[in-house]
């Protein structure tokens, strides 16, 4: 729970192969209206079957304000034409609705037209489905359905507005004799790119008892969604795959419809654009309320990754449940407790693993070597506690040249350069090498600090486990037993609440005991996973290289000679600050893409141009509180 290692934040991903299976099914069949009338440039049209009557007529008026049907009342018009629908049933006086202003070049309805459909088996007579146009270029078909009830009385309902004109699509999916609504979701559109590259989801409607049935997830209608999206996607592919993000979010909604989320989220991440796109996407300032957008910070405001977006989006919308949401979002597999599942995880996501990175390929791959990591990350959190967060810049740096030069010295390869391919006994001498550097942090820390790093990880796992299922950690968090700012802060609430005689935030082993054999029974309500702090790390390093010995001088000699070396040493070290002063100033300002900024530095740096642009990149880069602010604010929207 300490958050993603950001030295191995690069993302790599394993291309899935994804395999479709339709089941053959005949094309749905469209269902005829019973009658159908077009106004066109008339001022009346009117259609008769099985009993109803429905007229639409214009006439112009000088009372052009009040309720309308299929759009806001004109307001305060000296004048106007207004359509006005007329029904009448079997045995029924007409009823007039007024659909709303007609005929204008700026404004008003076009294309009206009245079909007649027997859209609900249950009724005696057909329902009258009006169509209209508002004009735009990319807007908006205009529907509404009426029906009249046993007792005679005329009922509306707005399927609501589509891209587009003409009316929604009357088919019979099931070939049962019934027909759906077939409509699209109009939320995909401009959400995750341009119009031309959005692709909105089908939604599935039938009408009964005077009402819509939205039934899109009736596993009757999965081979016609199935069908739909393996077409849709040829066409996508054909046409060059243009915005895939518009793409991928009607494909992973699509599939979540039918029951296959985990295997479309897979071949999202392996998809997706690379980049960040700030014209489209979801921050957490387009989730607020329209009237509290302009009280959002910069922070709120910046586009979150795609695959994060698209989480909080479709939860949004109902296509998938919070508790999916954060499954493929946690830090860590849901298996990632390891005393349940057997084996260990690090501690960032192995569904996407730092990109261009074999260490982190290789810990996702061996178990044991990551148990190892957890252990030194537990030992390195702690002494994070006793230090106090005046030192943690001094100590994060301590454990970047040490965990660097320690893979040097296994032969590990350099995260973003050449082959990342693992030596032979590479990760045998990963296990030994970090059980060296958790020795070195270990022997730092004193009293509880040391008391607590001293318990195996699966012990330090089952007491994480433990304050999440008494809700003093939010209930979906994933137990790894790394104690990050977040557990440092639950494990204080519960030591007060307990009162514990120690309350710094360290699980000693009395409260090691009273919290899994005497836990109180009282339970806090978390507000949401907070960010963890994260761990920092460089993925490179210069080379280091072996000493070569002196040859024997004179005493005058030394003295010069040291003056001279001194100078040179001097010299260099300048030279080495000035060259990775980028990096380090992305260390201080403690950006996200740390990585980033020093493969650049290290790569192109000793170019004027390739130096420039790390710089930039180092006071460009959002900081890691604006990236836990917003993770913060997410969890709460995914949680709640």
């Amino acid at each position: 729970m300490a958050g993603t290692m950001s030295f191995r934040r690069i993302a790599l991903f394993c291309l899935p192969v994804i395999t479709y299976s339709f089941s053959a099914v005949a094309a749905p069949v469209a269902v005829q209206p019973l009658a159908r009338v077009a106004l066109d440039n008339r001022t009346h049209a009117e259609v008769f079957s099985q009993g109803v009557t429905a007229a639409i007529s214009v006439a112009p008026t000088t009372r052009c304000g009040g309720f309308m049907i299929l759009e806001d009342s004109p307001g305060a018009s000296p004048s106007c034409s207004i359509a006005t629908l007329t029904l009448s049933g079997s045995g029924t006086q007409p009823v007039a609705f007024p659909l709303g202003t007609y005929g204008t070049e700026d404004s008003g309805l076009r294309d009206l037209r009245i079909s007649l459909y027997h859209l609900d088996p249950a009724t005696p007579g057909p329902q009258v489905l009006i169509s209209a146009w508002t004009g735009g270029a990319h807007c908006c078909g205009l529907t509404s359905i009426f029906s009249e009830n046993a007792d005679g009385v005329w009922r509306h309902i707005e399927p609501g507005a589509q891209d587009g004109d003409g009316e929604p699509e009357v088919v019979d999916i099931a070939g049962d004799g019934n027909a759906e609504i077939v409509t699209s979701d109009q939320a995909f559109l401009y959400t995750f790119a341009s119009h031309a590259g959005s692709y909105t989801p089908s939604v599935i409607q039938r009408f009964h008892n005077g009402a819509l049935q939205t039934v899109t997830r009736d596993p009757v209608y999965r081979a016609f969604l199935n069908n739909d999206l393996a077409r849709r996607e040829k066409e996508w592919i054909s046409s060059g795959r243009g915005e895939p993000n518009g793409f991928l979010a009607y494909y992973v909604a699509t599939k979540a419809l039918t029951g296959d989320f985990s295997n479309a989220w897979r071949y999202m991440l392996a998809s997706k654009q690379t980049g960040q796109d700030n014209d489209f996407g979801i921050s957490l300032c387009s989730l607020k309320p329209v009237a509290d957008e302009k009280n959002c910070s910069e922070a709120e405001k910046r586009i979150m990754p795609f695959p994060q977006g698209l989480a909080v989006f479709l939860t949004r919308t109902g296509y998938i449940t919070a508790d999916q949401a954060r499954a493929v979002l946690s830090p860590v597999p849901a298996a990632g407790s390891s005393v349940a599942s057997g084996r260990y995880h690090p501690d960032f996501s192995c569904e996407q693993p730092p990109e261009n990175n074999g260490v982190a390929i290789m810990l996702c791959q061996n178990s044991e070597a990551a148990k190892h990591e957890l252990e030194f990350d537990q030992v390195y959190y702690a002494l994070r506690q006793q230090v106090g967060k005046d030192n943690w810049k001094v100590l994060r740096q301590d454990a970047i040249l040490d965990e660097n030069a320690m893979n040097l010295s296994c032969g590990l390869p350099i995260p973003g350069q050449g082959d990342q391919s693992i030596p032979p006994g590479g990760d045998s001498c990963y296990i030994s090498g970090i059980d060296r550097v958790t020795e070195k942090y270990r022997s730092r820390l004193t009293g509880p600090a040391a008391e607590e790093a001293r318990r195996p990880i699966d012990r330090h796992i089952e007491l994480q486990q433990k304050l999440i299922d008494l809700g003093y950690l939010p209930a979906g968090s994933v137990a790894d037993g790394v104690y990050g700012e977040s557990t440092r802060a639950a494990i204080q609430t519960w030591q007060r609440v307990a009162h514990r005689p120690d309350t710094g935030g360290f699980i000693t082993d009395s409260d090691a005991a009273s919290l899994l054999d005497n836990a109180p029974a009282t339970t806090v309500a978390a507000s949401g996973p907070a960010s963890e702090p994260v761990k920092t790390a460089t993925p490179a390093m210069t080379p280091l290289t072996q000493p070569v010995p002196a040859p024997q001088m004179r005493p005058s000699d030394r003295t010069i000679f040291g003056f001279t070396i001194g100078i040179a040493l001097l010299l260099l070290a300048f030279g080495l600050s000035l060259y990775i002063l980028p990096f380090v100033i992305a260390c201080i300002r403690d950006t996200t893409k740390k990585g980033a900024v020093l493969a650049v530095n290290l790569c192109f740096g000793w170019t004027l141009i390739g130096w420039v642009a790390a710089l930039v990149m180092a006071v460009s880069f959002e900081t890691r509180s604006d990236y836990e602010l917003r993770q913060q604010a997410f969890s709460k929207i995914i949680s709640g």
